[in-house]
């Protein structure tokens, strides 16, 4: 293999090392760390700053190194030993600060936590970027040319290492696999790159000790060095418990615990069920199936193998289908439970079904008696489609038409305060939209009962008690004088006078998901974070325009005095604020999808394939372009045009798809166009990136300085996005909202633009 080929290899494997160990890292964060779209943004936002800090402060030194390709060599090398080593961090930080199995950890230790362990591995890939764009002058002599060639070749190593990652070695191998991968390929490539490097006293003895490393780490590989290391970071992870099963799907991590004979199943580190579990199992089915005259025809979306399909087969039933996305789940359930338990998965009349909840009620035909969702609380975007006003329509449709529609959400007991009053409400009056008679049972659990007709819910703990016994249903905890204390007059009075209080709160829409930001609000109290918890709470629509709008006066106003390098320094600021629009870009079209087809897992890798590809697509576009542009900021100007435009574009297309009937355009939607869609902004930003670039250079030569500089500010810039767009932005303004905030944003930029042309 020449210098070339050795070169363009390894740029394309720091790109796709970078994608892959991200996938893996956040999965494994998420493990330890369960959480929603802020506990992601974090995640993502720490993993930005770091590699912003490597390719903006770390390689600014890069034009000033001599022995750069030997140093690029020794990055290669350390990226072998740092993935394991973040890897095993993270499994054993909970451990570390002392935390319990199961105990879930507010914003703060999970921002330190990822701020430090990230620190490493993204600080070297970031100042990699900038190293190899000041080594590849030896394959173009243009400056820009080489920002542009390594961006390409970066992109497409991204692409293929995510779509390889998250489509097909994750079904397969375990993540610690994976990831002793990436580090065996970083570390041959480092040995390759050596034999380029320039001369130095300790040349070849560095070759033969990273080729003694190499062997040394293959030998231990296909030894099962690998299993090793997985049962010891797994022992840290989940200290207490004895770890019988653990499984990584494409939808996540699910571990399966044994503690005082008891089994707990564990997706993403957040307790989905332990059996036996009589009380919650029993709460769940009975409070719904006693409310119906006849139950006969159930569909039950999640929960089913932990404990429900028992309880709703004691009714005289004809059948029940049992929807659950992963089935990996329903695998180890049949795997690890006890015969007795996970017999209840094949009884006859028991169908079930591995889809998505959402999809699976949009294109159903069967009418239901009973509708029981037991997916948890709307702490995220992808379980808040379960509780908004458009799947309680859905879910209408598929009932019989005196039929039951059952959930249940976090509570408390006793006392209900602002912030649980508005994340229970905004359920609440979504569900009033759609059902005129809702019946809410108080308790630590809070269970909301609909009916499409009023008479049918008895609120009357008699009439149920009764029921129970003309069925002849054997309860260990639903029975009389539970039901009794549990359906008191005053408790129900109290819970939905508190409830009916939060009439100021918004309804949630599955284009403005507004509910899973009241759930993180709420869930934001139950740790000492004071300062974070105001800020919540201060979160509104005109709060977040205001802040959008002054941001735009006083930037514009900024540059009004600026004098000096004008241009140059406009299209730095383009470079940021599109870095915050794209990742934007890609939110608004993974939940729009969700919203519009039900289900996203299965084209998300192609919704991140297409941007990649179109990020690659665009810069090699402009690499052969770019001797031929004579006016470079007047072509730098049309593309931020597109990126004005394309946030205006985004609510036409979801509306047209969300509208339409058509199986035609439904099938082009979720098949072509939306996962497609983000291609554009792709090649936008891919067009935009190199040409930045090469205006910065207008003002100097130093090319490390100038690809650190801009790729540092794309990705701060992204982070920025990444950590306030699905968290507060999409919720609180909704999809459409969002997009125009956006647009305002690029807009303001170019106005700066065309001032500085002028």
């Amino acid at each position: 293999m020449n210098y070339r080929r050795a070169l363009q290899f390894s740029i394309l494997l720091t790109g796709a090392t970078a994608m892959a160990s991200q996938i893996v890292f956040l999965r494994e964060f998420l493990v330890v760390f369960y959480g929603n779209e802020i506990s992601i943004g974090i995640i993502l936002a720490s993993w930005l700053i770091w590699g912003a800090f490597g390719s903006w402060c770390l390689g600014r030194f890069s034009d000033t190194i001599r022995s750069r390709v030997r140093l690029f060599s020794l990055c290669q090398l350390s990226i072998c030993i740092v993935l394991p080593v973040t890897l095993f961090a993270i499994r054993a930080a909970k451990a570390v600060m002392g935390a319990a199995t199961g105990e879930i950890l507010g914003y703060y230790p999970m921002a330190i936590t990822s701020f430090i362990v990230l620190s490493l591995s993204c600080a070297v890939m970031g100042f990699m970027f900038s190293l190899a764009c000041r080594i590849y002058e030896g394959i173009t002599d243009l400056p820009a040319k080489r920002i542009a060639g390594v961006y390409v070749l970066e992109a497409v190593g991204a692409l293929a290492g995510g779509l390889l990652v998250s489509c097909f070695l994750i079904r397969f191998l375990d993540p610690v696999n994976i990831i002793f991968m990436l580090a065996l390929l970083n570390l041959a490539f480092s040995l390759i790159m050596q034999r380029f490097g320039e001369p130095c006293r300790v040349k070849n003895a560095l070759f033969r000790a990273t080729a003694v490393l190499l062997i040394l780490g293959l030998a231990a590989f296909f030894a099962g060095g690998g299993g090793w290391f997985k049962r010891r970071s797994l022992g840290l992870l989940w200290k207490g418990y004895e770890v019988i099963g653990s499984k990584d799907s494409v939808y996540g991590n699910i571990t399966v615990t044994r503690r005082n004979g008891q089994t707990s199943f564990y997706e993403n580190g957040l307790n989905l069920y332990t059996v036996p579990d009589a009380l919650s199992s029993e709460e769940a089915v009975h409070f719904a199936l006693l409310e119906h005259e006849k139950p006969e025809h159930i569909l039950l979306i999640g929960g089913g193998a932990g404990g429900l399909l028992k309880e709703i087969l004691k009714y005289p039933v004809k059948d029940v289908d049992y929807v659950e996305l992963d089935p990996a789940i329903v695998r180890m359930a049949r795997t690890h439970l006890d015969a007795e338990d996970a017999s209840f998965l094949d009884r006859p009349g028991v169908n079930v079904i591995n889809e998505d909840g959402r999809f699976y009620v949009k294109r159903t035909k069967k009418k239901y008696d009973c509708v029981i969702i037991h997916l948890g609380d709307p702490y995220t975007a992808q379980l808040n489609r379960f509780y908004t006003v458009d799947f309680f329509r859905e879910a209408r449709r598929c009932l019989k038409k005196r039929g039951i529609l059952s959930f249940a959400l976090t509570s408390n007991e006793n006392y209900i305060g602002d912030e649980l009053r508005d994340y229970l409400s905004s359920v609440y009056f979504s569900l009033k939209r759609v059902f005129p008679d809702v019946f809410l049972i108080p308790g630590d659990t809070a269970y909301f009962i609909a009916s499409g007709e009023k008479g049918v819910i008895q609120r009357d703990h008699k009439k149920l008690e009764s029921r129970l016994k003309e069925r002849g249903i054997d309860t260990r905890y639903v029975r009389d004088y539970y039901l009794f204390s549990k359906l008191s007059p005053e408790r129900l009075d109290y819970a939905r006078d508190a409830v009916e209080s939060g009439d100021a709160v918004r309804v949630n829409t599955d284009f403005r998901p507004i509910s899973y930001f009241y759930a993180t609000v709420f869930w934001s109290t139950h740790f000492d974070m004071p300062g974070f918890n105001a800020f919540l709470r201060s979160v509104t629509p005109e709060n977040i325009w205001l802040t959008a709008v002054l941001f735009c006066v006083l930037v514009f106003i900024a540059f009004l005095f600026v004098k000096r390098h004008r241009a140059q320094r406009a299209a730095l600021l383009a470079v940021w604020t599109t870095g915050f629009a794209e990742i934007s870009f890609q939110i608004a079209v993974i939940l729009s999808f969700q919203v519009i087809y039900g289900f996203v897992f299965y084209k998300l890798g192609i919704i991140i394939t297409s941007f990649m590809a179109g990020l690659a697509l665009g810069a090699w576009y402009i690499s052969r372009k770019m001797p031929e542009i004579k006016d470079d900021l007047a072509y730098f100007t049309w593309t931020q045009v597109s990126i004005c435009l394309y946030p205006l574009l985004l609510p036409a297309v979801f509306l047209l798809f969300s509208g339409s009937r058509s199986g035609v355009i439904s099938w082009l939607g979720s098949n072509m166009v939306l996962p497609l869609f983000p291609a554009i902004a792709g090649i936008i930003g891919g067009i935009q990136f190199p040409l930045a670039g090469k205006i910065y250079l207008g003002r100097t030569e130093k090319v490390g300085r100038a690809a650190g500089l801009t790729y540092g500010l794309d990705l701060s810039g992204a982070c920025l996005g990444a950590l306030v767009s699905a968290a507060f932005l999409v919720p609180v303004l909704g999809i459409f909202g969002a997009c125009l905030l956006v647009a305002l944003i690029n807009i303001t930029v170019l106005a700066i633009l065309l001032l500085s042309r002028s």
